[in-house]
């Protein structure tokens, strides 16, 4: 199917000609995706119905692919089916994220240094029923990802800020490196701004970002915690 796609796909895009063939099988991949990502309930929630998601992706992806025509073209793309999935699964995303009407976060006063710690710690500790929207966890756990890729090679600096905010700075200061305190203070005035822009520029909500901590907290602080006690 890939090379069969990457052709039909290379048609559109040297003269817009949307094929039966290439009309089915984005459609497919979009339906596909869909219910693999996102679970046929929230799809409903989301959108109404299956259809109508299927037709507003299908639709979006060929108006990206279009408005991008001479890029994808010019960086001659092997695998466009790849590059085609990827951008159906993006587009998945942007519509939850978009279709979720919970307040996003707002941390525009986080470099204040005397607002910063307790904007987090309201954030970071989100009541336990909140965090059981399906919906929330899988932008989550997409949005976690995004925040590793972030501060990779960052891992214990962030760390430190969240054991700060979460537990006490003795629990954190497995992580501080032995840094000074004013070091350690300008590294956290760096990680907010940081963060700050990450949750603004996709769209994160409280529970979202609760989650988000909780997970990286999980997956690469213990971790790290642990390691360094053996």
């Amino acid at each position: 199917m890939s090379k069969e796609l990457d052709r039909e796909v290379l048609k559109f895009l040297k003269d817009r000609r949307v094929t039966p063939t290439l009309e089915k099988m984005l459609r497919k991949i979009v339906s596909s995706n869909l219910v693999h990502i996102l679970g046929r309930k929230n799809v409903s929630k989301i959108f109404g119905e299956e259809k109508i998601a299927v037709d507003e992706i299908f639709q979006d992806v060929l108006g990206t692919f279009w408005e991008k025509r001479s890029e994808i073209l010019t960086r001659n793309i092997d695998n466009l089916t790849g590059y085609l999935v990827k951008s159906v699964e993006n587009k998945i995303y942007d519509y939850a994220r978009s279709r979720n009407r919970k307040k996003v976060l707002s941390l525009d006063s986080i470099t204040d240094s005397k607002s910063e710690e307790s904007t987090f710690l309201d954030v970071i500790q989100v009541e336990e029923e909140a965090r059981r929207d399906p919906l929330e966890q899988i932008l989550a756990e997409k949005n976690f990802e995004a925040l590793r890729n972030l501060f990779s090679g960052k891992e214990k600096d962030l760390c430190d800020f969240f054991y700060k905010k979460l537990f006490s700075d003795e629990k954190a200061n497995i992580f501080a490196s032995g840094k000074t305190v004013q070091a350690r203070y300008k590294s956290h005035e760096r990680l907010a701004k940081r963060i700050r822009d990450f949750v603004m520029e996709n769209g994160i909500t409280e529970v979202e970002f609760s989650r988000i901590t909780e997970i990286y907290v999980s997956e690469i602080c213990e971790k790290i915690r642990q390691n360094s006690e053996k």
